[in-house]
């Protein structure tokens, strides 16, 4: 009898790329804290913007790279990049003209 799970590696290789890579619509950056603004689309073709984190940081090797994890000495540039992030998305939204829905 199979197996009828796929393996982690059968699941990656199922998986389809996608058509482009995607760019963040606006990034606020504050010391090594990043906010990028993302637009999405729902299945329903509806538009939003969300925000991701990412802290970058450096060896002493000279590796550098992106993690979600973050220190408490983060915590002013945390608070900056999420209130100006919240901040854009709350302008773009403020800007796009509403749609109502017949009830």
């Amino acid at each position: 009898m199979t197996d009828a799970y796929p393996t982690k590696t059968e699941a990656k290789k199922k998986k389809t790329p996608p058509a482009a890579k995607q760019h963040p619509v606006h990034v606020i950056r504050e010391g090594a804290v990043a906010a990028s603004i993302w637009q999405r689309n729902t299945a329903h073709g509806m538009s939003y913007l969300e925000f991701t984190l990412a802290r970058s940081w450096k060896s002493k090797a000279g590796s550098t790279g992106y993690s979600q994890a973050y220190f408490s000495r983060n915590e002013a540039e945390l608070l900056s990049v999420v209130k100006q992030a919240a901040a854009y998305i709350a302008q773009a939204e403020a800007n796009q003209p509403t749609i109502s829905v017949a009830a």
